[in-house]
């Protein structure tokens, strides 16, 4: 769907900020409360009659969810037409932007797990699930927070409710999906979405994406027949306890993975009561060597969550990589020609007086 400019009254749209599966993504101005907020704009195929009902049965619950992981929905607006879903804004960033090519160090990748986890739950608890997270679905709020503004990939847990007949995988998601969803996607549980966030969490750590050299022709058969690789590696002092903790989600019969939130999640605080972190490596004695800074150089850039800390981040790089200013070059050129200058003058002095 490709729309121009939506016009609904006390609503001011500012701009389009993303395209997800099903819809589009603005930015808008609420009038009457000052405020910014997020408005998901759907078609035809979600507005008002039978069918339009089924496919926003998510929207519905998504309605009823409160959950740190997905914007607050404030208000839904539907006509024959299509139909509109007010969001909070979060006013976030996206984490792949935010890091401009960097890699999350292993004590805030465990956190950003954490988080991740705790709005997971709360999404299965009310029969629904994600359906596609990647690294390009998470944006940072401006208090640090992992936010997932795109609703369009949610459904329903089999057996909770009707999903969207015509619910399907985006594209951008298949390096990260389980491999369940190819032969069953409608029987696929909370399980899948345990897989897509270990492939997350493996691709913001290490700078890579699993099999992500693999054509789609072949993604398929590749993620049903092989395991994942460690990030130990890609990245010699990836600790290995959250190496092991990220394998256990990514296991390729689902059956191997946790069986619940509760038990990832208390296998992460024992992760992290033992202390991950990349200066004391792997907890209890383990042959993973301390990273110097040419490890450091090797394994990538590491950088804090914080938005604010980010962005400082790119300053810096971008103040390296753009280098001296004009007015730097402009100072050294009119020193060269003051010299030459006092060089020619002395030269024709010494000339004049032999």
């Amino acid at each position: 769907m490709e729309t121009g400019q939506p016009e609904i009254e006390g609503l001011e749209f500012l701009r389009r900020v993303g395209k997800p599966m099903r819809g589009e993504l603005w930015r808008a101005r609420q009038t009457a409360l000052e405020r910014d907020v997020l408005v998901a704009v759907f078609g035809p195929e979600m507005g008002e009659g039978p069918e339009g009902d089924v496919r926003f049965g998510v929207v519905r619950a998504l309605a009823q969810v409160k959950t740190v992981l997905v914007p607050e929905v404030i208000d839904v607006l539907r006509s024959p037409e299509a139909a509109y879903v007010v969001l909070e804004d979060p006013h976030a960033q996206p984490i792949l932007g935010l890091l401009d090519g960097g890699r999350l160090e292993a004590s805030q990748l465990a956190r950003l797990a954490a988080r991740l986890m705790e709005g997971l739950a709360e999404l299965h608890g009310d029969g629904l699930l994600y359906g596609a997270l990647t690294p390009g679905a998470i944006a940072i709020s401006d208090d640090s927070e992992p936010v997932l503004p795109d609703i369009t990939p949610a459904r329903f847990e089999p057996g909770r409710g009707v999903n969207p007949p015509d619910w399907r995988l985006p594209a951008a998601a298949r390096p990260y999906a389980a491999p369940e969803l190819d032969e069953s996607p409608e029987g696929a549980d909370a399980r899948a979405d345990m897989f897509a966030l270990g492939m997350t969490l493996y691709a913001l750590g290490t700078g890579q994406v699993p099999f992500g050299a693999v054509s789609p022709d072949c993604l398929r058969e590749v993620r049903r027949t092989h395991t994942v690789p460690s990030p130990c590696d890609i990245s010699p002092n990836f600790p290995a306890s959250l190496a092991a903790f990220l394998a256990r989600l990514t296991q390729r019969d689902p059956g191997a993975r946790y069986a619940d939130w509760d038990e990832a999640r208390y296998d992460l605080h024992q992760l992290l009561t033992a202390g991950v972190s990349p200066d004391a490596g792997e907890p209890g004695g383990s042959a993973i060597a301390p990273p110097d800074p040419e490890a450091r150089a090797r394994a990538g850039r590491t950088i804090r969550l914080s938005v604010e800390d980010l962005r400082t981040f790119r300053r810096e790089l971008a103040g390296r990589h753009r280098g001296p200013r004009w007015w730097v070059l402009l100072l050294v050129l009119l020193v060269l020609a003051a010299a030459l200058y006092g060089v020619a003058r002395l030269a024709e002095y010494i000339l004049l007086t032999l």
